[in-house]
């Protein structure tokens, strides 16, 4: 069985007791070099890289193919089925639904509404980790005053769409950077400023 694992935010703290007895008893563990740093791992290490998606299908079909009993655990940051491994997964023409299980986690969306003490069923949830066409998407809702929580692919140039297209540069935008980590960094500024920082990729948006 193949178990899609969600893993949180990135600390320990936010990770589920499921998610732990799941990879602990797996006979294999597929993750970046960050997730599984997470977790004591008794099965075989598998560690992912750039070409995450490539590694994956093989693994996979390889696994498939060999009609293997073993236990799989692939490590998701946050949720996978928001802007995790689930849609990469099922994604491959020989992935059926009874091939896998999910286990959910605390995605970065429930983190950052838990930060900014905010109800997350008022506002409109989008990525744009690989979807440029998303970013229309995000002007319209900008430019129609509602509010969005959004995942940024590349925040400053993701701003620059922004202001590109007529929004002021004096929208405020509050961007919650490396949560739950020792270097989380909260923000809330006019997109002029914004625009003056560095960031990482662990980013969540609010805009209200």
């Amino acid at each position: 069985m193949i178990y899609i694992v969600g893993i949180g935010p990135g600390s320990r703290d936010y990770v589920t007791e499921k998610a732990f007895d799941t990879v602990e008893t797996s006979d294999f563990v597929l993750g970046s070099k960050r997730s599984l740093e997470i977790f004591e791992i008794n099965g075989e290490r598998v560690e992912l890289t750039v070409n995450l998606k490539n590694e994956l299908y093989e693994f996979l079909k390889n696994y498939k193919n060999s009609d293997s009993k073993k236990k799989v655990s692939i490590l998701s940051t946050g949720d996978p089925c928001f802007s995790g491994l689930l849609k990469t997964i099922f994604s491959f023409d020989f992935i059926e639904q009874d091939d896998f299980e999910v286990v959910p986690g605390i995605s970065s969306i429930q983190m950052a509404a838990a930060k900014a003490k905010i109800s997350w069923e008022d506002y409109t949830i989008l990525t744009l980790h690989g979807k440029e066409e998303n970013l229309k998407k995000l002007l319209d809702f900008v430019k129609n005053d509602e509010k969005v929580i959004f995942l940024p692919n590349n925040l400053k140039n993701d701003l620059n769409y922004l202001v590109e297209n007529r929004i002021s540069t004096e929208k405020e935008i509050t961007v919650l950077e490396n949560l739950s980590y020792d270097n989380e960094r909260i923000i809330t500024d006019k997109i002029s400023n914004l625009l003056g920082n560095n960031y990482s990729y662990l980013l969540v948006c609010i805009i209200n």
